[in-house]
Parts: C-alpha cells; structure tokens; sequence
C-alpha cells in the first residue's frame, strides 16, 4: 500500500509538473508569433505553424517522433487498461493528451489508475475479513 502512495505522489507531481512545463512553451510560442498573450491571440492559435516549427530541424523532429509514438502507446494502455480496471470516463484522459499534452494526459491516467488500484485493493481487503 505504502507503494501504491509514493507512485500517486509521483504521478500526481508529474501531471502538475506536464500541465505547467508544457503550457510555459505554449505561452511562449503564442507571445512569439502574436505578440501578446490574450484570450483571443489564445483561441485563434497557429496550429500550422506550431507544427512547422515543431518539426524545423532534426533535433526537434526527433523528440516530435519520438512523443508522437510514445503517445499512441499510451493510448493503448489508456485504453486497454482503463476498459479492464472498469475506470469511469476514461476518454477524458485521452482528450487531454490532444487538448493540453501527453505530459500531463498520461501521468493523470497513471495517477487515477493508481487510486483505482488503491481502492480495489481496499475493497478486497474488507471483504476478506
């Protein structure tokens, strides 16, 4: 149990850490090509050129490729294990792996796949006693 804990400690920083770190660069791009971050320079975001510049040499087209496949990995497991742990709203996790980033999508489904974890753990103990 102790480990079950310690590992919703680290995925919980990690999603915190995943929204925050991602959304720094995304502000920064956004004030790089608008010249300021409002609501409205915010919605009508450059997705093409996002990807143009995510993809501007080989440095970044690598680490582009390589989260793009470890993505689709995790949507899989997301997937597969969520259907398997019974785990309610599972697309949400997923959603948020497109709509914010995959380093904060996937440690929030690590992070509740814990808690799911803990909470079967705890019901099977009950009920064995």
């Amino acid at each position: 149990m102790l480990w079950n804990r310690i590992r919703q400690v680290i995925y919980a920083a990690l999603t915190v850490i995943g929204f925050v770190w991602t959304n720094y660069y995304l502000v920064q791009f956004t004030l790089a090509t608008k010249g300021e971050l409002t609501p409205a320079n915010f919605l009508n975001f450059d997705i093409a050129t996002f990807i143009a510049q995510a993809y501007a040499n080989p440095a970044s087209s690598f680490i582009g490729v390589d989260v793009s496949i470890a993505a689709i990995c995790g949507i899989i497991i997301i997937a597969t294990e969520a259907r398997r742990l019974q785990m309610r709203l599972w697309g949400f996790y997923i959603a948020a792996i497109f709509l914010v980033s995959f380093g904060f999508g996937f440690p929030l489904f690590l992070f509740m796949r814990e808690r799911k974890l803990s909470e079967s753990l705890a019901l099977a103990g009950e009920s064995s006693d």
